[in-house]
């Protein structure tokens, strides 16, 4: 009862972090909702009030969301899961709840509507309607799909995909649960029918933590897709200490191809890190990586995850496109015009060390622009134009006007609050926060040989650099949601670093995704124009 009490809350408060994140709660409401959710788990004494606490946070969510009465449960919530409040008719957004619903029966898991559709009609025979033999029937089928890994486990292995008494015998609970049977001895007692309630309350607890794993799954998904029990092996209990239920997650039971990717144990707090650690084990690199990525691709692949681009508009798009092409512009004149190259290079050692710094201007002044340039990262050129834009305001240069013009005629979206919301990245480490947003740091370097959680975060420039490809080859901003998690995944496999220190690899990959982008754009234009 504790570990589904914990998971329910936890799932409940994570839907209720997503949604807040996403714009779907309303800000005047959300301490409130999240208030109402978790007053009633603070009365729990039974399955039966955790199955009511999850039931009443379902529809305490969808009041805030401002979901329409009668329609589906689940179907609402795939939907807001997907990025937008509103169910849209888009390719992207069809392709992304697509997806979404492919994990969750990957996973085997019972919907929302299944659940509440039974308990109700329980509830109804209580009263003396007849038994709906089909959806009890449907329910009890769907159980029955809940299967155990395979036997062919060495003792290690046993051990440590095992992991926790207590998430094994949630799983066998569910599996023994013969539904019908229980239906029938209880007859139209309106007690023992009552006491299903509690039975269905590891199923909700399950479906709920799914729908936070459904909305974090990172690129590929493999781990997801490959083993159907990840979900409900989740470990709320852990070693059984006090606080373990609110410990960060980790995975556990990961190097073996029988555990299929091991399982998730503490709380929920660090689980779209944790999924992407875990998925990381399922890509495949083209060439040699370094052991930096460690840690640097989990927070790549969930920066890709967390971030929604449903409100982005193709003028954000084409104004991030213009900063790029500023600052490269200011760089290329440092070329010619030695006073252009130190105003360049005196805002770029704001933000890059200074060995990088001293090798750009040596570049420049040998008129190798193109080198100078791959030695600076998107993230970089994006916060450079903006600091030469800012100290430089008497420039009248063409890209520079074209950036203050678009930025007058749009203030609400073409502000560099509103650049940092659409296109920064999460920071739980160093912001405390999934919230996305750009800190314009130095990247951290490595420290004694090994990479960090520091590291990765410090590192802002895919997105931005995505947000001026796209622009680039004209697409829609709702394709991003699509196409920026499978772009991110080619970078993460193209990276090719022999040492600790090559992280100019990840740059590399970078552009080299980006090239193959701008190169079919090219040829579907040509295609199009029957040349």
């Amino acid at each position: 009862m504790r570990a589904d009490a914990a998971g329910t809350l936890q799932a409940l408060m994570g839907l209720w972090q997503i949604f807040s994140r996403q714009g779907s709660i309303d800000p005047a409401d959300r301490d409130r909702t999240l208030s109402s959710i978790l007053t009633r788990f603070a009365r729990v004494r039974s399955e039966r009030d955790v199955f009511e606490g999850g039931r009443e946070g379902v529809q305490t969510l969808l009041t805030a969301t401002k979901s329409p009465a009668g329609g589906s449960v689940e179907d609402r919530m795939i939907d807001l899961l997907a990025g937008t409040s509103q169910s849209g008719n888009s390719d992207a957004h069809n392709q992304l709840v697509e997806d979404m619903i492919r994990i969750f029966e990957a996973q085997r898991l019972i919907s929302l509507s299944s659940i509440f559709e039974l308990v109700d009609h329980l509830e109804s025979v209580a009263k003396g309607e007849k038994v709906n033999t089909a959806l009890i029937t449907k329910t009890a089928s769907r159980i029955s799909e809940i299967q155990l890994p395979r036997n062919s486990l060495s003792s290690m292995e046993k051990n440590t995909l095992s992991f926790g008494y207590w998430s094994e015998r949630h799983i066998e609970a569910q599996r023994k649960l013969n539904l019908r049977a229980i239906v029938d001895r209880a007859a139209t007692d309106p007690k023992k029918l009552d006491e299903v309630r509690g039975l269905m309350a590891p199923f909700l607890r399950d479906t709920l933590v799914g729908l936070n794993y459904v909305h974090y799954a990172p690129p590929g998904a493999q781990v997801l897709y490959t083993n159907p029990l990840f979900v409900r092996s989740h470990d709320f209990v852990g070693l059984g200490t006090p606080n373990s239920c609110w410990k960060e997650t980790e995975v556990f039971g990961t190097g073996w191809p029988s555990s299929a990717g091991g399982k998730l144990v503490g709380s929920l707090v660090n689980l779209p890190y944790a999924l992407a650690d875990a998925e990381q084990n399922f890509l495949i690199p083209s060439r040699e990586q370094a052991l930096i990525w460690g840690d640097l691709v989990p927070q790549l692949l969930l920066s890709a995850t967390i971030q929604r681009w449903w409100n982005v508009t193709p003028a954000q798009l084409h104004w991030v496109g213009l900063h790029m092409d500023y600052a490269e512009t200011r760089l290329a004149e440092g070329a010619l015009n030695a006073n252009r190259r130190q105003s360049a290079l005196d805002a770029l050692s704001q933000y890059a060390m200074p060995a990088r710094v001293s090798k750009v201007s040596d570049l420049l002044q040998a008129g190798r622009v193109k080198d100078a340039l791959d030695n600076v990262m998107p993230s970089e050129l994006f916060v450079l134009a903006k600091d030469l834009l800012a100290s430089d305001k008497s420039n009248d240069a063409p890209l520079a006007a074209e950036i203050r013009r678009e930025a007058a005629e749009s203030p609400r979206e073409l502000n560099y609050e509103a650049i940092s919301r659409a296109f920064g990245t999460p920071k739980p480490t160093l912001a405390n926060s999934y919230s996305p947003e750009l800190l314009n740091l130095r990247t951290f370097p490595t420290l004694m040989g090994y990479s960090s959680r520091i590291l990765a975060e410090s590192w802002e420039s895919n997105l931005l650099y995505y947000a001026a490809l796209a622009d680039q080859v004209h697409l829609a901003p709702a394709e991003l949601n699509v196409l920026v998690p499978a772009w991110t995944r080619q970078t993460v496999e193209h990276i090719f670093a022999t040492n600790l220190e090559d992280w100019p690899a990840l740059l590399r990959s970078l552009r080299l995704v980006g090239e193959d982008v701008r190169e079919k754009s090219r040829k579907q234009a040509a295609a199009g124009a029957g040349i």
